[in-house]
């Protein structure tokens, strides 16, 4: 991890905006110097020396200018803040009871329940202390010296009794184990204690800043307002002043709180919800149908939702723009610069062009901020002689990580948002050093696709899953072909169910990528920008989801993939996620069908048999990540395979649905037999039609040679095709 900032960076408030409406900007620099913006048109993102290069086109706009630096700080970490305090001012006796699963006891001082001010040492807060056992802080610090276990259950307490001064904390495990002495109470006498002031926080510590967040689960935190005997039973209701039950409003950022008083509370940077509590005993999965049993919330010190940055400057969109891939390129010196990529649309329902390429936004927000592990000598000596991007995650975590990465607990980030600086998401950014070609990811690679149409002349408007998700069919019906990029992974059902709807009703749709339309994501009007993954029941994965938390927090649908979902990507695409492999590729091989009369405008000026054994992506058209036909799966009956690739087993693996045994596969077929791409063409309802190519690396070819090579004119015969009809 790098301790110098990133100079220069921002984000937007959103990834698109059709004409006549706005984006806004939100920028940090750390430089005492002014920096200024410009409006870039982008085509290309490519910093390879031996590829078309990074091309932005500047363009007039009121946003160009000179705007002034300023640091805006990023604050990681989930909690619950209530503002509204005043049945605390006055307690005299009370007790804090709750219930916490603790990941990492042994990190440090992590609040629980706190209206404190640590800076003066005001107020109360019960905590995890600096020797990981349960401990409160005010005028006076008393902890129980007993070391709490991460990753289980305990109750744990402070109460005061003011008649006698007394003070006392204390902490029980649910289950008593034999391996860990791991309860025990303490006790202070002649102390007075201080009510505090200002807002009550669950799982941090007010400081300078709000600080010392908990990594865990916290459940059922309560105050009675008097010093229990036994805090280890639930405390009468009339003595009650506040309980927060976390198995309402699940998918909301509202804590309810079921006391007399209705403290309810602001959840902060998105925690995950719909996690086992204390009462889960296996009978239900489903957090919709017994919420008690999911009474908790996971709290990490690395959360993040928004950044919640003061706004720079906001763009209207003119009437007359033109669909496309635009950024605000900023620069205070040549090495001190930033791009902020964002995606005009056409009028909702009134194309500028026949040819709509859909930008997969929920597979760039999965996938933001990826900490991959690999920046080394190679890595910063390929940028260094690229002059590519020079940020990445590894160095910055301060943006918070993505859903491919761990949380500092060790368990799985389920969330992502766009309200923060996305750095994965820039032109020049190089994911993989060392490899064939130019080693780039999503976005940067996505524009090999767009910087060829463009070289090759092809109108074309730009959609984004985000505008699918929230319009559906009127997003994409009036476009005569549908493109993907190289890697449209993550889907909602709304927006499978429009392209499901696009072609069969006459669409023609070309899906011009590898393992797509493979998670299920959920999205919320209640956390706007935030993207949530469940990790569960197979899928090459990074971290799998908990037994029991496979539901979705944010809609209350069972999550994971859309094959476990009952919609595997073959009924889509034709083909789907097979196997995962390094970034790497290789050519196509045409099979016997593709010279079939019926066939042969697909292959028109084509006489190579193996298509595309050159790339920027891979070195070759077929590699990283492979999708194949499978009738079993949904592969429609007159799907035709045009050319195969099969990956080299020495890297590439099977995903594991398809894995039954060391010896058996789901359809019965030879593990090395379904590591395989294949290139799928099939007819649907109402004259609509399919063409597939099942790999990540596949646009990587398209601009070699300036785009004269079979892959290129590939793609340019069955674009031509769908146009005419």
């Amino acid at each position: 991890m790098s301790e110098d900032p990133i100079p220069l960076v921002g984000y937007a408030d959103k990834f698109s905006a059709a004409p006549g409406e706005t984006i806004s900007f939100q920028v940090s620099s750390h430089s005492a110097s002014d920096y200024r913006a410009q409006l870039v048109h982008v085509v290309s993102c490519d910093p390879n020396p031996e590829g078309p290069g990074v091309i932005e086109h500047s363009l007039d706009s009121p946003i160009n200018g000179i705007y002034p630096s300023r640091v805006q700080e990023v604050n990681l970490g989930s909690y619950i803040e209530v503002k509204e305090t005043r049945a605390l001012d006055e307690l005299g006796s009370f007790t804090i009871i709750a219930t916490i699963y603790p990941t990492t006891p042994e990190q440090g001082l992590q609040g629980v329940v706190s209206r404190y001010d640590s800076s003066q040492q005001m107020g109360y807060a019960l905590a995890i202390d600096h020797l990981g056992a349960v401990a409160c802080f005010g005028s006076h610090r008393l902890s129980t010296g007993k070391q709490l276990v991460s990753h289980r259950w305990y109750r744990i307490w402070m109460s005061y009794r003011a008649d006698q001064n007394i003070l006392s904390v204390g902490q029980m495990p649910l289950q008593v184990r034999k391996d860990a002495h791991d309860q025990g109470s303490a006790h202070l006498e002649n102390v007075k204690t201080s009510d505090g002031h200002g807002a009550l926080l669950i799982a941090a510590i007010q400081g300078k800043s709000v600080e010392h967040h908990f990594n865990g689960k916290i459940e059922s935190p309560m105050l009675v307002g008097e010093a229990l005997s036994n805090p280890l039973t639930d405390p009468k209701d009339e003595h009650l002043i506040f309980h927060f039950d976390f198995s309402r409003e699940i998918g909301t950022p509202n804590a309810v709180d079921v006391g007399p008083h209705a403290l309810h509370g602001a959840v902060i940077n998105l925690p995950t919800r719909a996690v086992m509590s204390s009462q889960w005993d296996g009978s239900t999965f489903d957090w919709t149908k017994h919420p008690a049993h999911y009474a908790a919330i996971h709290f990490h010190d690395d959360d993040l939702y928004d950044c919640d940055w003061h706004t720079d400057f906001t763009i209207k969109i003119p009437a007359d723009f033109r669909s496309g891939v635009y950024g605000v390129r900023m620069k205070i010196t040549e090495s001190d610069e930033d791009m902020i990529p964002f995606f005009v649309t056409a009028p909702l329902g009134a194309p500028q062009s026949r040819i709509a390429v859909l930008i997969p936004t929920f597979t760039y927000t999965v996938y933001a901020n990826i900490a991959r592990g690999n920046t080394n000598d190679e890595w910063r000596q390929t940028v260094r002689e690229w002059e590519a991007w020079p940020w990445n995650a590894d160095d910055h975590p301060e943006y918070g990580l993505s859903t491919y990465n761990l949380h500092s607990d060790g368990s799985g980030i389920a969330y992502s948002s766009r309200r923060r600086p996305i750095i994965t998401m820039r032109s020049a950014s190089v994911c993989y050093p060392g490899v064939p070609g130019s080693g780039l990811r999503h976005f940067a690679a996505d524009a090999h696709l767009w910087y060829w149409l463009e070289n090759e002349g092809y109108s074309f408007d730009v959609i984004t899953d985000d505008d699918l998700h929230y319009h559906g069919g009127r997003a994409i019906d009036a476009y005569d072909v549908v493109m993907t990029t190289t890697h449209p992974e993550y889907h909602t059902r709304e927006t499978l169910d429009a392209l499901s709807a696009y072609t069969e009703g006459g669409g023609r749709f070309m899906y011009l990528g590898g393992n797509g339309f493979y998670w299920k994501v959920a999205l919320s009007d209640a956390w706007p920008g935030a993207i949530e993954i469940r990790r569960g029941e197979g899928g090459i994965r990074a971290w799998a989801s908990e037994p029991g938390e496979y539901y979705n927090a944010l809609d209350g649908t069972y999550g994971g993939l859309w094959r476990r979902n009952g919609r595997p990507p073959q009924q889509l695409a034709g083909v789907g996620f097979t196997s995962q492999g390094e970034h790497r590729g290789g050519g196509y091989k045409r099979t016997a069908a593709s010279y079939d009369p019926d066939y042969q405008w697909m292959f028109k000026g084509i006489d190579d048999e193996v298509l595309g054994d050159f790339g920027l992506s891979g070195g070759g058209a077929a590699g990283f990540e492979l999708d194949r036909a499978d009738t079993r799966l949904g592969t429609p009956r007159n799907a035709v395979v045009l050319a195969s690739a099969h990956g080299d087993s020495n890297h590439f693996v099977l995903v594991p649905e398809d894995i039954l045994t060391n010896l058996l596969s789901w359809n019965g077929e030879d593990f090395k037999e379904l590591i395989r791409s294949d290139i799928v063409y099939f007819e649907t309802q109402n004259t609509g039609a399919v063409f597939s190519v099942g790999s990540i690396t596949f646009c990587g070819s398209l601009p070699v040679n300036d785009g004269n090579n079979n892959i290129s004119r590939l793609i340019k015969n069955v674009l031509n095709r769908f146009l005419e009809q």
